[in-house]
């Protein structure tokens, strides 16, 4: 995990320099080389947008609907797949790492002419990590063989974000998006266990694993996306 911290940490920077970037241009452009042709504005929005994303949250896709000048609803799915080899507190292990989340939200545009939105929700998240291991693990002193764990997020979470589109065509339909927030997902559910484990130091080695679990309390969003919208 802290492996994967490192790589959460070095995508949202890349990430947020994009996001940054591609916030500073407006949704509109206005091409002034040829003053002669009339070009017709742009719609205020097209209320429909599909897209397949990829972050912090993994990869997948997303669905949002803009009802309302202010206002519209979205809802995602996103996985991600990764086993590794690394130490977590007192034990070395083969560990799997296996994300799976569907945001729900309700998304606020400030600006009726503009796809800037704030969007506030809940995460449904099956986010969960595994690991195993064929060495002994010393606790206390004491040593035992075949260790495991487990860390298992909450199953529903408080999720925010902001975001927004940058259109490459004049009637809104192609863009790039982008989306920056936090994840609360609470208080982890930790398992440990090893062959002949004593009792008191199967809670020593588990209470350190849960101290190691609760640093992902806040899980950082950052997502890219290519859309349709129509």
């Amino acid at each position: 995990m802290n492996q994967l911290n490192k790589l959460l940490v070095a995508i949202a920077s890349v990430g947020a320099l994009i996001f940054t970037a591609a916030a500073c241009r407006a949704d509109d452009i206005v091409d002034t080389t040829n003053a002669a042709v009339y070009m017709p504005p742009p719609p205020l929005f097209q209320p429909f947008t599909v897209g397949a994303e990829i972050g912090t949250t993994g990869y997948g896709g997303a669905a949002d609907w803009r009802f309302m000048d202010h206002l519209g609803i979205g809802a995602a799915f996103d996985t991600f797949i990764y086993t590794y080899h690394g130490s977590i507190e007192s034990g070395s292990y083969g560990i799997h790492l296996h994300l799976q989340s569907e945001p729900l939200t309700l998304n606020v545009y400030p600006w009726k002419r503009s796809s800037f939105r704030i969007s506030v929700g809940a995460l449904l998240n099956q986010n969960r990590l595994s690991g195993s291991s064929g060495d002994t693990i010393t606790i206390n002193g004491n040593t035992y063989g075949n260790p495991i764990i487990s860390i298992k997020q909450g199953a529903e979470n408080a999720y925010l974000t902001v975001g927004g589109n940058l259109y490459f065509d004049h009637g809104h339909h192609v863009s790039l998006g982008g989306q920056l927030g936090v994840i609360y997902t609470g208080d982890p559910k930790v398992f440990f266990t090893a062959t002949g484990i004593t009792q008191t130091d199967q809670q020593t080695e588990q209470a350190k694993i849960q101290h190691y679990a609760n640093d992902f309390k806040f899980w950082p969003v950052v997502k890219l996306s290519l859309n349709y919208s129509f």
